[in-house]
């Protein structure tokens, strides 16, 4: 007797430290789920509650064994509790291997049939042969051989999904809850054989210690499996904020911080080995039409087509960054020549002409670059970078997409440049800026129909100065918009006042800056020049570039649309020396073509720039527009675009730009500029 209840205790505590274990167990999973909100782990946790349901239904059993009848109510449902629990425990270990293979967790009615037929089953199970006192035998096998089957085909089931979902993974941690899982299922498939009486074993304490032990082994390798996803979690966390600190997100090339430190480890090592090193600075010209054009989404596709283009340009040891924006930096290990450096330059920059698509868009886009060069420019990363970006902008200035390696001279520029943005933005700019005009003369009756408003900025130290000198300097600032703001309403009040001096058909043409010309105010601007002053939206002709003109795009075109409508024409200036395209001259609303001096030069002395000409007007004419030969000089190209049809011109033939007063006495001098002499019959033989 006594030894029957030493053994019913030593079964009550292995059953309660497998339920101890259990718990401990599911309450470590319902965190680690909190935390990393993962469906599996929860499954998990359901499923180790269920065992330990299973073993507090099994503890009452064995505590009431010899004492309580089978048949009683209490043992039924304490058998009832055990046998859903553990079939449970198997169910929910399933659903979780599952969401761990598909990713997705099984469906809520699918799980409500699974878990009510599992409770059906285990009910079924505490009351068969429960009756009938001589079946302890038949009892035994449907309570446990039955579970224990089922059990044996879900924990090997879940083993074998682990590790075929697994088995290119270098964790150790996947392995070891797989072999688990077998080891699990094959001691339930013991359980069935002994209860079955195929194996000719008895049930006794070493099977429930070995049933802790597999519990112990399970728990402990989904443990070590969770603490090192937690490992693999902290080492890609700390991966991640390294790319975000060190790369660059949209394009993946080091940033500035990193490439700087690259530039700075470079140097030093070109140092101790006697060898010299190369930076360029690249950046894409008039990238923002493209975030305009098109969006931000397809400008950060561009920038990455752009990065890849150069990754796969340069040599490999070359580092190629991105500063930010649409700035790209080059290293280039081992470059000691300003000709090496110039020829590398020239390699990218043909590379980067060549078409590329962004987002179904295809696009052609152009950089400047400038270099400086280690240790003949400087032998700190900042001053080389500083240097090259100096170059970079005399690049910009020179006309763009080209190469402008940095000398000495630039660093004064610089300084002067800098001293230029301070004083642009002072706020008494707009009180000393001032407004020449050069007249537009009507063909063949040489009567001024017109002026070209230009700006000059008389600088409080340095005097009048061209626009050359400081509109590319406002554009980089800012100050752009402001002079042209003030250029706009001060030409449209001029010319106002002068149609009622002189005469009601002369117009006004004022020169739109690029960033004038993208600012979503220019319809405002307009508006409210022309309401201020007076004059009617027909004698106000804005000129754009021929450059802005084929770039234009979007919201941009759209505007030159709605100038149009409001009667303002639009003007193409300098014609031809850009990228010329004829076609865009039928699709843009443009209203006149301003002819480039360079074509107007040798007129009357070579064929072809007569050809040319002549071409173009007709071509003008054709699609109702007007034309504006500029650079006019010589009495003999008058005579020659007379008889080619050429509707105005504009030179120093007929007035330089003028101050407003000088303006007014030509214009009270009346005296209309006529050829010297007739053309010639054949003005192009």
């Amino acid at each position: 007797m006594q030894s029957a209840v030493e053994t019913n205790l030593l079964t009550l505590l292995g059953l309660g430290a497998q339920s101890i274990f259990a718990a401990l167990l599911a309450v470590l999973l319902r965190r680690f789920h909190r935390r990393h909100r993962r469906p599996y782990l929860l499954e998990w946790s359901y499923a180790w509650w269920a065992f330990c349901a299973a073993q507090a239904g099994g503890m009452y059993g064995v505590a009431n064994l010899g004492i309580l009848a089978a048949d009683h109510w209490s043992r039924l449902a304490a058998t009832a509790l055990s046998q859903t629990g553990a079939l449970w425990h198997g169910a929910w270990m399933l659903l979780g291997t599952y969401a761990i293979s598909t990713g997705r967790t099984f469906d809520r009615r699918g799980r409500l049939a699974l878990l009510a037929g599992l409770a059906l089953l285990g009910s079924l199970s505490a009351f068969a042969y429960a009756f009938d006192p001589g079946a302890a035998r038949e009892r035994l096998f449907v309570r446990v051989g039955v579970r224990a089957l089922i059990l044996s085909v879900a924990l090997v089931a879940a083993g074998a999904a682990m590790w075929r979902f697994y088995r290119r993974s270098t964790a150790t941690g996947p392995r070891f809850v797989s072999f688990a899982f077998f080891a699990c299922g094959l001691h339930q498939g013991l359980l069935f054989g002994i209860a079955g009486g195929w194996l000719g074993l008895g049930y006794g304490l070493g099977l429930g210690y070995l049933d802790l032990l597999l519990i112990g082994l399970l728990g402990l390798s989904t443990v070590v499996w969770l603490l090192e996803e937690e490992h693999f979690r902290l080492t890609d966390a700390s991966r991640q904020i390294e790319q975000l600190a060190f790369f660059d997100m949209v394009t993946g090339l080091p940033n500035r911080k990193l490439f700087l430190d690259r530039l700075r480890q470079e140097m030093e090592l070109s140092a101790q080995e006697g060898k010299g090193a190369a930076l360029l600075f690249l950046d894409l010209d008039h990238f923002k039409r493209i975030n305009d054009s098109y969006g931000h989404d397809v400008g950060d596709l561009a920038l990455a087509a752009v990065a890849e283009r150069l990754r796969h340009s340069v040599r490999e040891g070359d580092v190629v960054g991105r500063l930010g924006g649409d700035e790209f930096t080059v290293l280039l290990p081992g470059v000691a020549s300003p000709a090496e450096a110039a020829a590398a330059a020239g390699q990218l920059l043909e590379r980067l002409r060549e078409p590329l698509s962004a987002g179904g868009h295809r696009m052609v886009l152009a950089a400047s670059v400038g270099s400086s060069l280690f240790p003949a420019d400087g032998d700190d990363p900042g001053t080389l970078l500083r240097k090259a970006d100096i170059a970079m902008y005399r690049a910009k200035e020179a006309g763009r997409n080209r190469h402008v390696g940095f000398d000495d001279a630039m660093s004064e520029s610089s300084r002067e440049r800098y001293a230029l943005e301070l004083a642009l933005r002072s706020e008494n700019l707009a009180s000393q800026l001032v407004l020449h005009y050069q007249p537009i003369v009507k063909s063949g009756s040489g009567e001024i129909v017109g002026a070209e408003a230009l700006v000059r900025w008389l600088h409080p130290e340095r005097g009048l100065l061209p626009p050359v000198e400081f509109l590319p300097v406002a554009e980089a600032s800012g100050a752009a918009e402001v002079i042209s703001d003030w250029v706009l309403e001060s030409a449209c009040r001029q010319c106002a006042e002068w149609r009622q001096r002189f005469h009601d058909g002369l117009t006004v043409s004022v020169n739109l800056t690029a960033r004038a010309f993208e600012s979503p105010r220019l319809l405002e601007t307009v508006d409210r020049a022309l309401t201020r002053s007076g004059l009617p939206a027909h004698a106000l002709e804005l000129e754009i570039t021929e450059t802005m003109a084929l770039l234009s795009g979007g919201e941009p075109l759209a505007t030159l649309g709605r100038l149009r409508q409001r009667g303002a024409r639009v003007a193409v200036d300098d014609f031809g020396i850009g990228y010329s395209s004829l076609s865009y001259l039928r699709e843009l609303p443009i209203g006149t073509v301003k002819l480039d001096s360079s074509f107007i030069r040798e007129l009357g002395r070579r064929p072809e720039d007569s050809r040319i000409v002549g071409a173009v007007i007709q071509l003008a004419h054709g699609l109702g527009m007007d034309v504006v030969a500029e650079g006019v000089e010589e009495e003999e190209q008058m005579a020659v675009l007379e008889m080619l049809y050429c509707d105005k011109m504009q030179g120093f033939l007929f007035s330089r730009p003028l101050p407003p007063a000088d303006f007014e006495a030509l214009m009270d001098a009346a005296r209309p500029f006529r050829a010297a002499r007739a053309p010639s019959p054949d003005p192009g033989g």
